[in-house]
């Protein structure tokens, strides 16, 4: 054979092994719940007085694809939580790499997954509350309409919320009527609901993506269970669930604000319900992993009360504790090329291995260095080797996992320097045989404990607390602050 006959048919080899790698990679959607508890959806193991609230949506989501039953947010409360998720890192390594917890500003020059899909050729969009990200199209995103200030992502029926590089600039003509619970429910037409908002315009912009040749990142950042206001913070404080109607819980004798927080859990099923078909009707659901996920454990603001509903599903703690009930996930993903439907895993992952799987699945590499490993073999359903530890900060004290061992140091006993050490008093739990965390074993075996300490010593991490509110780092504080100006907020 000629030699340009070799060198066109290698040539045309290597132009079809690149299609083919491009043109395989899925699209991507992450689809984040705000303070969604652990026992919430109805595939999670929960039980309460009160019944189970209605999920279908989200449990036929889970029978298609992975339940996960040992996956983790990254932190105990929102924005550094989503922090370990845009950057790849865990909490204990903020200060390391000059991470505040709250904020990732544009000149901080930090590379976030959504540059790392962007670099490798997927269209990405942001909807929803993208708080840390201040400037969502200078940091990886093509499109962005949501919420930058998580503060004001707790107003539920504001007047303005975010497009594009600019804040307060895409009017929500509805809100420009009073608005109250009775106002909003009796005419819910009348007003534009933020989720209703994120979730239409997310939906728009799917659409004009979804054929493109090149494959797609969706992250769709909702705001709901979180407490919120019926208008704008500061001036409407957060007060309940807000949430257009109560469905089928409106005749139920419940106190209004546990009405309105199943109904806004059924709502956000919903909305998933219609991302789902969406990718059916646009053909490209088969090569298109979705991954739900809540940032931190159910909460206990604007009058709800996670026991009401067992939100936890038995777990140890809520929202703002470095129990299993703070930072456990109900995470689920689907992707029906490649992952077979009825699977669950107790496979332990938390927030900061979605960047390097997602530089994994879109046939990149990952900045080096990172917390995080990819988690595509277990997608695959492959065997692969656990994570060597996984930790969390709050309070200035910390958590460490390491295989069933859960090390649990409340207080970090120095404090001032804000790291561990061989002093810190640490309690143990075995999470196979003590899922909800009731007794406290570091006497029966010192040695794992020591290990701990010793371990997390040598990463050379610090136990700061992030959004701990004024620096008011009291053990057993419930509400913390966020101060926004002169108001004080909820976070």
């Amino acid at each position: 054979m000629a030699a340009s006959h070799i060198f066109v048919l290698g040539a045309l080899f290597w132009i079809s092994r690149v299609w083919a790698v491009h043109h395989d990679r899925p699209n991507i959607i992450w689809v984040m719940a705000d303070d969604l508890g652990w026992g919430e959806l109805g595939l999670y193991p929960s039980s309460s007085a009160h019944g189970r609230i209605a999920t279908p949506s989200l449990d036929k989501f889970g029978r298609e694809g992975i339940v996960f039953t040992n996956a983790y947010a990254g932190y105990t409360v929102c924005a550094p939580s989503r922090t370990t998720f845009f950057t790849g890192r865990h909490s204990g390594q903020f200060v390391k790499h000059g991470l505040s917890g709250t904020d990732i500003h544009v000149k901080e020059n930090v590379t976030t997954i959504a540059h790392v899909l962007q670099r490798a050729g997927y269209v990405t969009g942001a909807f929803g509350k993208v708080a840390p990200l201040t400037s969502p199209l200078q940091q990886g995103f093509d499109a962005f309409i949501g919420q930058v200030d998580q503060a004001l992502c707790h107003n539920m029926y504001p007047k303005y919320i975010d497009t594009g590089d600019g804040r307060l600039n895409f009017e929500l003509i509805g809100n420009s009527n009073p608005a109250s619970r009775t106002l909003c429910m009796q005419s819910p037409e009348v007003y534009n609901f933020t989720v209703d908002v994120f979730h239409q315009e997310a939906m728009k912009w799917l659409e004009s993506v979804a054929q493109l040749p090149t494959p797609f990142f969706l992250y769709l950042s909702f705001t709901v269970p979180h407490a919120g206001g019926w208008g704008d913070a500061p001036h409407a404080p957060e007060d309940g669930n807000p949430v257009p109607s109560d469905l089928h819980y409106r005749n139920r004798s419940w106190p209004d604000v546990e009405k309105d927080h199943a109904a806004v859990i059924t709502y956000l099923d919903q909305k998933v319900n219609d991302l789902m078909q969406r990718l059916k009707l646009l053909d490209i659901d088969e090569n298109t992993v979705v991954i739900f996920a809540s940032d931190n454990g159910a909460h206990s603001e604007g009058g709800h009360k996670p026991e009401f509903f067992n939100s936890t599903g038995g777990l140890l703690g809520h929202k703002r504790s470095l129990f299993e009930g703070g930072v456990r996930s109900p995470t689920m993903v689907r992707w029906p090329a490649v992952i077979s439907p009825g699977r669950t895993s107790d496979f332990a992952w938390a927030f900061w291995d979605a960047l390097p799987t997602f530089a994994e699945l879109a046939g990149t590499s990952p900045p080096p260095g990172l917390d995080g490993m990819s988690i595509v073999p277990t997608l695959r359903g492959e065997a692969q080797p656990p994570h060597k530890y996984l930790y969390f900060t709050w309070n200035l004290g910390y958590t460490v996992r390491m295989g069933k061992w859960k090390g649990v140091v409340k207080h970090c006993s120095k404090s001032k320097q804000r790291i561990p050490s061989m002093s810190d008093k640490m309690q143990l739990y075995d999470l196979e045989k003590d899922p909800f965390e009731t007794t406290n074993v570091a006497e029966d075996h010192p040695s794992i404990t020591v290990s701990m300490r010793t371990h997390v010593i040598s990463k050379n991490l610090t136990c700061a607390c992030y959004q701990c509110g004024m620096q008011n780092h009291l053990a057993g504080q419930e509400k913390p602050l966020l101060t926004s100006g002169s108001e004080a907020l909820v976070i």
